[in-house]
């Protein structure tokens, strides 16, 4: 009978240090000041490599310096860079409101019906006007260039890599921009959705939608309503 109690005596006290281990170790480890306990979102680990698309394949990692990030110009609007405070002679100005935020990407087309090389002022203003993006733009007799505000996926369709597209980075403090047309120089464009990934692939179908384009910027935001007599 005595062997019995002792046996169970033994057992009892293997559990209560067992549990007691358990207990210190887990006391240990726990964070420290109200730090989010085990297992809670905001303890989940930072992965900083390469993401994954839902085919696995592997896309590039996002640029600390996203488009949400105010340009420097913005920053100091004191700051002075190739303005164009009065319309080329002969130039018709074209306004459109580009979508260039961490998600969206928008995609131009110029093409130089002319004979001769021409320059296209590409221009982007902040909500109160102030200049945040200006790129000068040359194009070649009779020939077709596009223009995109995010990076190219690597090896893009023929049609994407010759000529090699313009980045025109506009940033999310892009409000509207201009396009400043020579004689013979069309344009066309869209903006694109490329969520997670900040890089346009054409081979993707990424939900295009057309912009609007206004030779008047009042009338890019306030159309004209018909009204009855």
């Amino acid at each position: 009978m005595k062997k019995v109690e002792i046996l169970l005596a033994g057992l009892i006290a293997g559990a209560v240090l067992a549990f007691g281990a358990l207990w210190f170790v887990f006391y240990q480890g726990a964070p420290a000041n109200g730090a989010p306990a085990i297992g809670s979102l905001s303890a989940m680990p930072v992965i900083t490599g390469p993401g994954q698309d839902e085919s696995g394949t592997p896309t590039p990692p996002t640029t600390p310096f996203g488009d949400e990030v105010p340009p420097a110009v913005l920053v100091n609007a004191a700051a002075s860079i190739d303005t164009l405070p009065t319309p080329v002679p002969g130039n018709t100005q074209l306004y459109f409101v580009p979508t260039d935020n961490d998600a969206t990407a928008t995609v131009l087309y110029l093409y130089n019906t002319d004979v001769v090389t021409r320059t296209v002022p590409l221009r982007g203003f902040s909500y109160n006007g102030v200049l945040v993006y200006s790129l000068n733009i040359t194009i070649e007799p009779t020939s077709f260039l596009r223009l995109a505000s995010d990076s190219i996926a690597s090896a893009p369709p023929p049609s994407w890599a010759t000529p090699a597209p313009v980045i025109t980075n506009f940033t999310d403090f892009t409000y509207y921009a201009m396009l400043s047309l020579p004689k013979g120089v069309k344009a066309e464009g869209y903006t694109l959705f490329n969520p997670g990934t900040g890089v346009v692939d054409p081979r993707k179908d990424q939900g295009a939608i057309p912009l609007r384009f206004s030779t008047d910027p009042a009338s890019l935001f306030l159309p004209d309503v018909q009204t009855s007599p």
